[in-house]
């Protein structure tokens, strides 16, 4: 079909014929640079002009780079307007760069155009298209797994994937509303609890995350946090943590003192040499300049005269009384005003604009000069007609050369490692240097170099130059004096210096006299109510100046919920609780569901330490449906089926959400298809089948009679056909699963001589909950027109929603009574067998992988 045809059938008629206007415009532009290209070899010319500019940036920086832009400005239109032939030339190269680059702008606005009609396009395909896939891929169009992005699913703990969940908004909102206080975070294990902690951390001004690891005492607790506290606030104002041992006096000067010589060497092996020649090219000029300013010297030696005059005569006396109070309190305001810092800033302001300003007023004087100069305009044409083959010649090779060095690999002959890469950069070194030598040494460069105003007008570059350079130069302030309170309390933490010093004198034989200094490093840390006043004073202090700056501190505190039984994170926090409530900081503590349960009793005959350590509590619930597709969405491509199928038998919990989002793309590599069913199916039974191994380690644990054997004897029989599933044996192993799935042992408990001791009925009534939700899962999601049967599912009630499959899963750690009816009503609302059935719901393909036949 033809393209006018298309766009007919397309597009409107006002987007034709702004297509139609782009395209005559990329012709008419096109026609216009190829007459331009015949006439000039704006190439060459081009690349002269940007290797001049890059030399000056390479210099001088971007101030060199505007500075040489102006200055061959003036030099492209300098000779034009006297109608010479170097300046017409330029000129018409110039016009040819911007032929061409109004020929690159037209063809990008008609391919910006050419992307609309594209898009206008495609909206009008694209339904039709969508409808003809969806029916090629029959019910379930998002079943088939196509995507191989996963790279989320790979980094666990990476901060690039966070969500915002509701659990971190509640704390959120909870903090914006308290001052100071102690918030715990409750919730299962793998629910995201650390990392709601290092989310609100990392948003925090000032925030600092430690570990409450299962070995330490409260005591040991809190003189790392303190050396956390402070290691965080010296690194937060640019300082180096400081190591353990301290030296003396003498041997801190000298170490000190060594490194600031060592560094002055090294400035002034550069910097000496450098003003060397810059003062003996240019000063000889500058000097002949001086004249010119004698006046404008003489006032300001005159001005200076009269201003010491007039302080001589205040202090003789001469002045009014009134004059020496103003100054007297002039003097003291500036004494108080010492710390302020708005005259710091000011101070700091007027240099940058001192500078600034004097520095492009000297750049600019030299541009000037340098277009006024009438011997440079009188030998500029000839120069640069001359110079400029041999320079882009050279910067050809030099580029050529270049190149060639970064991409040629080294090699070995014979045991020789050969390396082209450094001779090819010598090359270009070479090459580069070779071609501005000789454009430099030809006569008609050389005579626009000689002009006498040269050196003045590059010193007055320099000049400028180095003003920019450093007009933010500031003095180092002053070490805070937290930091150096917690440089001292960090050493006295870790470790106590003695020292002593001794002068001795002697004469055997010759007259001595000198000085021994001996230090010793004791570990010798203080005891614990001095731990925790020291605590508390320091993060007030540090509160205290944030909260000026209207900025937040948080301490969160991770891993109490590791520390054991809840008895024994109640007595850990009863110990450090002595920390809590310091004026303008936020505490965020991890604990286990024990703690926060004891929490939300308080007031009732219940009272323990959370009551008077916790302000209020955050209870992070397993996620909702929505909040997992999400979480799986920024990590990996997963439709939706596969991304219900992840929440479900994670429970909701991020952790083993990410867990299972792994496991879908091994059981995809694994089965080489990206059906459904198939890997949903591979993926149940192997967790289930290393679930009861499980359980079955468990069991041969417990006492077992010959009457009570049997239950044992078909639990293995079940895990031996779950380890290695086949098409061979689905019917032996369907009929075994439903088997075990529907047994309950209050049943088995009837017949006599059957009895289960407790603990191994609990256990098989365990696995049998957990097999029955296994049993739910497999006729759900390993059959065809998952689609079709949730709609149906959801019509039938409440347990029919796709989340109460999460809910089972969350109840199975509850207790298997309880999750045994929420599994049943599931399964009527998605019209399930409610007992064993010979129908096959998800039957096998029919090559066995294992036997072949």
């Amino acid at each position: 079909m033809r393209r006018t045809e298309v766009m007919d059938r397309t597009l409107p008629t006002a987007s034709r014929a702004v297509l139609e206007s782009a395209i005559e415009d990329r012709d008419r532009h096109r026609e216009r640079f190829r007459q331009a290209h015949q006439q000039y070899s704006w190439v060459a010319v081009s690349l002269l002009l940007v290797a001049l500019l890059t030399l000056a940036a390479a210099v001088f920086g971007l101030v060199g780079l505007l500075a040489a832009a102006f200055v061959l400005a003036v030099f492209a239109a300098g000779p034009r307007a006297r109608g010479g032939s170097a300046g017409l030339y330029v000129a018409g190269c110039l016009r040819a760069v911007w032929l061409c680059l109004r020929w690159g702008i037209a063809r990008l606005a008609l391919g910006i155009e050419s992307a609309r009609w594209g898009e206008t396009t495609w909206r009008r395909i694209e339904p039709a298209v969508w409808r003809t896939t969806r029916a090629l891929l029959g019910d379930d169009p998002d079943s088939l797994l196509v995507s191989d992005f996963f790279d989320g699913l790979r980094s666990s703990r990476s901060r690039a994937y966070r969500i915002d969940n509701a659990a971190l908004q509640t704390l959120t909102r909870k903090l914006s509303h308290m001052d100071s206080g102690t918030i715990a975070v409750c919730g299962p294990r793998g629910a995201g609890k650390s990392t709601l902690l290092e989310t609100t951390v990392d948003r925090a001004d000032f925030g600092l995350l430690a570990q409450a690891p299962a070995s330490y005492t409260p005591h040991e607790f809190l003189l790392s946090l303190s050396v956390d506290l402070c290691e965080k606030y010296m690194r937060h104002h640019g300082h180096t943590v400081p190591p353990l041992v301290q030296l003396s006096p003498l041997k801190r000067f000298l170490r000190r003192a060594r490194s600031r010589v060592a560094q002055l060497l090294k400035w002034a092996a550069f910097a000496l040499p450098a003003a060397a020649a810059v003062a003996l090219g240019v000063g000889a000029a500058v000097r002949k300049s001086v004249g010119e300013y004698v006046p404008f010297l003489q006032e300001a030696r005159r001005f200076t005269e009269e201003r010491i005059d007039d302080a001589a005569g205040i202090w003789q006396g001469h002045a009014t009384a009134g004059t020496g109070i103003t100054i007297a309190l002039l003097g003291v305001a500036w004494w108080r005003a010492r710390n302020s810092e708005w005259i710091r800033d000011v101070a700091r302001g007027a240099w940058r604009a001192v500078a600034s300003v004097a520095g492009l007023a000297l750049i600019w004087t030299a541009m000037v000069g340098v277009g006024r100069d009438v011997w440079i305009a009188q030998h500029l044409e000839t120069a640069v007609a001359v110079a400029a083959a041999p320079i882009v010649v050279a910067g050809l090779l030099w580029l050529l050369f270049s190149v060639a060095a970064d991409f040629t690999p080294q090699f070995e002959v014979r045991g020789w490692e050969i390396r082209p890469r450094v001779l090819l950069g010598i090359l270009a070194g070479l090459t580069g240097w070779a071609g501005l030598l000789y454009a430099l040494r030809a006569p008609d460069m050389q005579g626009v170099l000689a002009s006498p105003q040269n050196a003045l007008h590059l010193a007055e570059v320099i000049t400028g130059v180095l003003l920019l350079q450093i007009r933010h130069w500031a003095p180092k302030p002053a070490e805070r004096h937290l930091v150096t309170r917690c440089r001292s309390h960090l050493f006295r933490l870790q470790a106590q210096l003695s020292a002593s010093t001794a002068l001795t004198a002697a004469t055997p034989q010759f007259l001595t006299l000198g000085t021994s200094h001996t230090t010793s490093v004791a570990t010798l840390p203080p005891n614990f109510p001095e731990v925790v006043q020291e605590f508390r004073d320091l993060l007030a202090r540090i509160a205290a100046e944030f909260e000026e700056r209207d900025q937040s501190v948080v301490i969160a505190i991770d891993e109490l919920d590791r520390l054991g039984t809840d008895t024994h994170v109640l007595a850990f926090l009863a110990e450090i609780k002595a920390i809590f409530g310091v004026e303008h900081v936020h505490y965020v503590l991890a604990v286990a569901e024990d703690v926060g349960a004891a929490f939300v009793r308080r007031g009732l005959p219940h009272r323990d330490v959370t009551d008077s350590s916790l302000d209020d509590i955050v209870h992070v619930q397993p996620a909702t449906l929505e909040e997992s597709r999400a979480l799986l969405d920024k990590r990996a491509e997963l439709t939706g089926p596969y991304a219900l199928l992840t929440h479900t038998l994670a429970g909701g919990i991020p952790r083993d959400l990410i867990r299972y989002g792994r496991r879908i793309m091994d059981m995809k590599d694994k089965t080489r298809s990206g059906e459904l069913v198939r890997i949903a199916r591979l993926l149940i039974l192997e967790e289930l089948s290393e679930t009861l191994a499980g359980f079955r380690t468990l069991l041969s644990k417990q006492q077992w009679t010959p009457d009570t054997g049997n239950v044992l004897n078909s639990f293995r029989t079940l895990v031996a056909l779950l380890r290695e599933p086949c098409p061979c044996t689905e019917g032996e192993l369907h009929s075994a699963l439903q088997q075990f799935a529907f047994y309950q042992t209050s049943d088995a408990g009837q017949v006599p001589g059957q009895e289960l001791a407790d603990e191994a009925r609990q256990l098989i009534d365990e696995a049998s909950a957990y097999t029955y939700f296994s049993l739910t899962l497999l006729d759900i999601f390993a059959e065809d027109g998952l689609e079709r049967r949730t709609r149906q599912a959801a019509q039938r009630g409440p347990d029919g929603n796709p989340e109460r499959l999460a809910h089972a899963r969350q109840e199975l750690a509850v207790s298997p009574y309880s999750s045994r009816p929420l599994i049943e009503a599931i399964r009527k609302a998605w019209s399930l067998p409610m007992s064993p059935s010979n129908v096959f719901r998800w039957p096998w393909e029919r090559e066995c992988p294992i036997h072949g036949s």
